[in-house]
């Protein structure tokens, strides 16, 4: 198997097992030796590092395993769509009352996703700045850019 097939599917096993269970890290020296390919979990675990897909990750040399979790920006090349229409429903929501912050454990889409979840896919529109945010009594606020505006309105130019 070669190393983009390996990426591929380990990053795929993270983001079943981060639905299952979110906020967690998982094992991928123990997924990649029931693959026969165990030898190359530094590697695959660096790489997607590297790439940018791990929330994080820690490596224990010692015990040879490479223990990962997936961010945002892994679960968008795995299942693209979702992060496109999860993106789509959040933005249009905030679209409604640009002006106003909201919690965004409270919007569609949002409302059943655990901290950790929610806080790596604030981090991915805060990258893309598609939206402001911040804290105010233990409740993550986010309101829509002037950027996000102008994605939608070219999104809706597009479609």
């Amino acid at each position: 198997m070669n190393t983009s097939e390996i990426l591929n599917k380990t990053l795929a096993w993270l983001y079943i097992n981060e639905q299952e269970k979110p906020g967690h890290l998982w094992d991928i020296s123990g997924y990649l030796d029931s693959m026969g390919e165990q030898h190359q979990s530094d590697v695959i675990g660096l790489e997607l590092a590297e790439r940018g897909y791990l929330r994080t990750y820690y490596r224990y040399e010692v015990q040879n395993t490479f223990n990962a979790a997936i961010n945002t920006w892994g679960i968008q090349q795995v299942a693209p769509e979702e992060v496109f229409t999860l993106t789509q429903i959040v933005l249009n929501m905030l679209n409604c009352e640009p002006e106003k912050f909201h919690n965004i454990s409270e919007l569609p889409g949002l409302e059943n996703k655990k901290w950790v979840q929610l806080v790596e896919f604030t981090r991915f529109l805060l990258k893309q700045s598609w939206i402001e945010a911040k804290v105010l009594n233990d409740k993550l606020l986010v309101k829509l850019t002037i950027e996000g505006r102008l994605y939608l309105k070219n999104y809706e130019f597009i479609a």
